[in-house]
C-alpha cells in the first residue's frame, strides 16, 4: 500500500493528476489506477476532478496526514538501518530558509568543508513549512528557520539573534522607526515571506500605514533601495556586507526593540544525531557567537 499512499500525497499536494505522474514518472492512467487501488482498499473516494485539477473530499483530508505519517515512518525506519548497518554518515543534509541560505550558511559550509573534506553536504532552501516538512519526512537531517516552531516530532537549538534593520541609502536624516515610515514606500518580500507577516504586524500594531512594494527577493530589495525606490526592513546578516561597503544604512528600529529574529536549528525529536550534524550545528553557532 506504500507506493499507493505515495501516489496519492503527490496527488494532493500538487492537485493535479498529470503533475503527480510527472513527478513521480509515471503516466497519467497510471496514477489514476493507483488512486482507485488506494480507494477501493480504504472504502472510500479520496479525491475529486475539478476543472481546475484534482480536490481532496472529507475523507482524503482525513487520510492525508496519516499517509504522510506512514511515509515518513518508512523514511525512519530506512534511517535508522543506514544507521545501524554503518552506512553512508558522512553526509548532512541541511534545510534551511532562503535568507538563512543566502546570507548565514556560505561562510560556515565553507569552513565545514575545509575541515571535513570527507564529508559531503547537501542544501536545500526553501520557505519554512517546507523545510519543515522535509525535516519530519527525514529528507533532511536538520533544519534551520527563524520561526518558532512547537511540535513533538521536534526539538530546537537555538543558534543565534539577528537583528531586524531600517534599511536605506545613506542620508541626512535616515529613518530609525516605524512612525517614519508613514505614508512611504516600503519595500517587502512576497507574502508567503515569514519577514513580510512580522513586518506588516509591526506596522498595524502601531496604526501605520505604508505603500508596500513587493519584490521576489532580498537581493531585488536591497537592489531597489540603491536605485531610491524607498526603505526596507532586513535581517542585520542580510545587509552587513553592504553596510560595511557604504553603500546601505541600517540603525535599529527605535520604536520595535523586540524586533529581532532567533536562528534555531531543528532536529528530529526522536533518534541520535550524526557526529558530523553535531559538529555542523556547533560551528554554526561558534562562528556567529561574536557577531
Amino acid at each position: 500500500m506504500l507506493h499507493l499512499l505515495e501516489s496519492f500525497l503527490v496527488v494532493a499536494e500538487t492537485g493535479s493528476l498529470n503533475k503527480a505522474a510527472e513527478a513521480l514518472h509515471l503516466t497519467q492512467p497510471a496514477i489514476t489506477r493507483q488512486i482507485k487501488a488506494l480507494e477501493a482498499q480504504l472504502g472510500a473516494v479520496l479525491l475529486t476532478r475539478t476543472t481546475h485539477g484534482t480536490e481532496l473530499t472529507p475523507a482524503g483530508r482525513a487520510v492525508l496526514p496519516h499517509a504522510r505519517q506512514a511515509l515518513a515512518a518508512v523514511a525512519a525506519c530506512r534511517h535508522a538501518a543506514v544507521e545501524a548497518t554503518g552506512g553512508d554518515p558522512l553526509r548532512i543534509r541541511i534545510a534551511a530558509g532562503m535568507m538563512i541560505t543566502l546570507y548565514t550558511l556560505p561562510p560556515v559550509i565553507n569552513a565545514f568543508r575545509a575541515k571535513y573534506p570527507q564529508v559531503g553536504v547537501d542544501l536545500h532552501p526553501g520557505h519554512h513549512r517546507d523545510v519543515l516538512e522535509r525535516l519530519i519526512a527525514y529528507e533532511a537531517d536538520v533544519a534551520l528557520i527563524a520561526s518558532t516552531v512547537t511540535s513533538p516530532e521536534v526539538k530546537a537549538t537555538k543558534l543565534f539573534s539577528d537583528p531586524l534593520l531600517l534599511v536605506s541609502l545613506p542620508e541626512a536624516e535616515p529613518p530609525s522607526r516605524l512612525a517614519d515610515l508613514q505614508g512611504k514606500p516600503l519595500l517587502v518580500l512576497q507574502p508567503q515571506a515569514g519577514l513580510r507577516t512580522e513586518v506588516e504586524r509591526a506596522l498595524s500594531d502601531r496604526g501605520i500605514t505604508c505603500r508596500l512594494i513587493e519584490h521576489p527577493s532580498v537581493e531585488t530589495i536591497k537592489t531597489a533601495a540603491l536605485l531610491q525606490m524607498g526603505s526596507t526592513i532586513l535581517p542585520a546578516s542580510a545587509v552587513r556586507e553592504d553596510v560595511r561597503a557604504g553603500k546601505l544604512i541600517a540603525l535599529p528600529i527605535g520604536d520595535w526593540p523586540e524586533s529581532v529574529r532567533t536562528i534555531r536549528a531543528y532536529t528530529r525529536a526522536e533518534g541520535v544525531l550524526s557526529e558530523s550534524v553535531r559538529t555542523f550545528i556547533h560551528m554554526l553557532k561558534e562562528h556567529y557567537k561574536e557577531q
